[in-house]
C-alpha cells in the first residue's frame, strides 16, 4: 500500500474515530429519568402511562435572562420564537398512542436539604392522540419533578401553566395553571453506568 493510501486511511479512521467520540459523548452527557403518570382518562386510555424524560441540556441563568431581556424587549411573539427554538431535551409518553414532547426550558433548583426540584417547560400542545386542549389562557405546560438525594420521587405535570422569570437567580418558575396537574406518583432518575 503506499503512503498516501495509508494517510488517507488514517484520516478517514480518525475521522470516524472523532465522530464516535462525540457522539458517546452527548450520550452519556444526557440525563435520563423513568416514571409512571397518571392520566386520568380510564377506561378509554390507559389509567396510567410509563414516561421517559431525556434532558440533553439545562437551562442556564443567562439563557432566562436573554428570555426575560427578548419578552421584555420585543414583545410575545418574538419571546415565543426563541422559546421554541430552543431545544433541551424531550418527554416520551411510552405507550401505543403517545406523543413525544420537545423540551425547551430545563432546570435543576436544589434545596438545602439535599433534594432537588427539576422543572421542565414545553409548548402547550396535545402529549398523546385522545387528548383535547380546550382554549387554555396560557401558552406552556410545565411538568414539575421533585427527587429525593437517592433520585427518587414524585411530580406533576401541568397542561395549562404559566410561568415567570427571577432574573435575579436565574431561574424559570410555574406561576400558576388553569387545569388540575396530572400527577407522576413515581419518578427515578436513571444512573448512568
Amino acid at each position: 500500500m503506499s503512503i498516501n493510501k495509508q494517510l488517507g486511511v488514517l484520516k478517514v479512521g480518525f475521522v470516524f474515530m472523532v465522530m464516535i467520540c462525540l457522539l458517546a459523548g452527548q450520550i452519556l452527557a444526557r440525563e435520563v429519568f423513568r416514571g409512571r403518570m397518571l392520566t386520568e382518562r380510564a377506561p378509554i386510555e390507559p389509567p396510567a402511562v410509563e414516561i421517559l424524560i431525556e434532558v440533553d441540556s439545562w437551562t442556564s441563568p443567562e439563557e432566562i435572562i436573554q428570555f426575560n431581556e427578548v419578552m421584555a424587549r420585543s414583545g410575545v411573539e418574538a419571546f415565543l420564537d426563541l422559546f421554541k427554538a430552543t431545544k433541551k431535551g424531550v418527554v416520551r409518553f411510552l405507550y401505543a398512542r403517545g406523543y413525544n414532547l420537545t423540551i425547551h426550558m430545563a432546570q435543576v433548583q436544589p434545596d438545602e436539604s439535599g433534594k432537588k426540584k427539576i422543572i421542565l417547560v414545553f409548548r402547550r400542545e396535545p402529549w398523546s392522540q385522545g387528548t383535547q386542549l380546550g382554549t387554555g389562557r396560557y401558552y406552556f405546560m410545565v411538568m414539575e419533578l421533585k427527587l429525593n438525594e437517592k433520585g427518587k420521587g414524585e411530580g406533576r405535570f401541568y397542561e395549562d401553566a404559566q410561568i415567570k422569570f427571577d432574573v435575579t437567580n436565574g431561574r424559570v418558575y410555574l406561576e400558576t395553571y388553569g387545569i388540575s396537574p396530572k400527577m407522576i406518583p413515581m419518578i427515578q432518575e436513571v444512573k448512568k453506568k
